[in-house]
């Protein structure tokens, strides 16, 4: 068939003049230049995408000794008694970053929080005043026959103290 006339409708193969025409003749050079020339391409994208991969891991790291660290800080202020921990964390937060020392050893944070105590107690349990057992019974009346219910209103007023004025309250239920 010449060259110029139409594959065969049959489906079959065109003919091998074709083939052998279009295609130029491969030399064993060539081949190996052009596999070596892929192999240097995907040698390139594989080693970006494992730079990728490294940064990713590195930073994930990082996530992971940050998140390891914040819940040493939770667990190190619960045990202290703060009173607010999210502040107290966030200030202990600041001292672990102003913290010179040597970043490969982790920072003792216990110690820290036994500083902050020292340092800022009111952020603790052992600065409020000691707490009344709570009771379901409410507490007696403490009246004196001297006081009156007026006098008792008069206290509440004038003072705008609660207790005063449960004081009142509580003698103004026990009239009868």
């Amino acid at each position: 068939m010449p060259e110029g006339t139409p594959p065969p409708e049959d489906g079959g193969s065109p003919p091998s003049t074709l083939i052998s025409t279009t295609r130029p003749p491969a030399s064993e050079e060539t081949d190996w230049r052009a596999r070596a020339l892929e192999a240097e391409s995907k040698l390139a994208a594989l080693e970006a995408e494992s730079q990728s991969l490294r940064t990713q891991l590195d930073q994930t790291h990082a996530a992971l000794a940050q998140e390891k660290q914040s819940r040493e800080i939770d667990r190190a202020l619960a045990s202290a008694g703060a009173i607010d921990p999210e502040v107290a964390s966030l200030l202990l937060a600041s001292m672990l970053a102003t913290q010179t020392g040597d970043p490969t050893t982790p920072p003792d944070i216990t110690a820290l929080v036994q500083t902050m105590r020292a340092q800022k107690p009111f952020l603790f349990e052992s600065a409020l005043p000691p707490r009344p057992i709570p009771s379901a019974m409410s507490p007696a009346i403490t009246t004196t026959p001297t006081d009156s219910l007026h006098d008792l209103a008069v206290q509440a007023r004038t003072t705008g103290d609660r207790r005063a004025l449960l004081a009142y309250l509580r003698a103004r239920r026990a009239m009868p």
